[in-house]
């Protein structure tokens, strides 16, 4: 695997466009990955299965398409558990921080 630049992390780290953010169930906006992982720390039950189905995953969709972030949203993908969901962000932001 190739390493990752600082300038690749920050960009994965960056807000996305205003017509990319993502529009959850519960009326929040987020337009990054700390965003994201902020909310999935203490999103509710019902926005999260909102989003996370067994036929969709959102938050994987938006990270490969809109964050361009293919690794994350590959490992999101494998898992429809909220707390393995959150981890699985969290430590990718971490990872993401620790390249800058």
């Amino acid at each position: 695997m190739a390493r990752m630049t600082p300038s690749e992390a920050e960009q994965l780290l960056g807000n996305v466009p205003q017509d990319a953010a993502f529009r959850s169930y519960n009326g929040e906006l987020y337009w990054n990955l700390k965003d994201l992982s902020r909310a999935l720390s203490s999103m509710d039950e019902a926005t999260f299965g909102h989003h996370v189905t067994s036929r969709k995953n959102d938050f994987a969709n938006w990270t490969r398409d809109s964050i361009g972030d293919h690794a994350l949203a590959k490992s999101l993908q494998e898992t429809q558990n909220q707390a393995t969901t959150a981890r699985r962000v969290s430590e990718r932001v971490a990872f993401l921080e620790s390249r800058r």
